[in-house]
């Protein structure tokens, strides 16, 4: 890994970021109730917080640029 980028330039990140969001979301009660009802809005909370962090581990087995600091 010869190239840089920045931080916010890096996919990892910004999916780590998303999946980090939805956690904190669930942590302080979002009410997902307005979107569906039932447990179908908890389960689809969970599905992207899982899909994010799987895509940053994707993400960075294909990353071939170093973060700069």
């Amino acid at each position: 890994m010869d190239d840089t980028k920045t931080i916010l330039a890096s996919r990892t990140v910004w999916s780590n970021l998303v999946g980090l969001a939805v956690l904190i979301l669930g942590l302080l009660g979002f009410d997902a109730s307005v979107l569906n009802t039932g447990d179908v809005a908890e389960a689809a909370v969970q599905l992207v917080a899982a899909g994010s962090f799987i895509a940053s581990t994707v993400f960075r087995i294909l990353a071939t640029k170093q973060i700069l600091n």
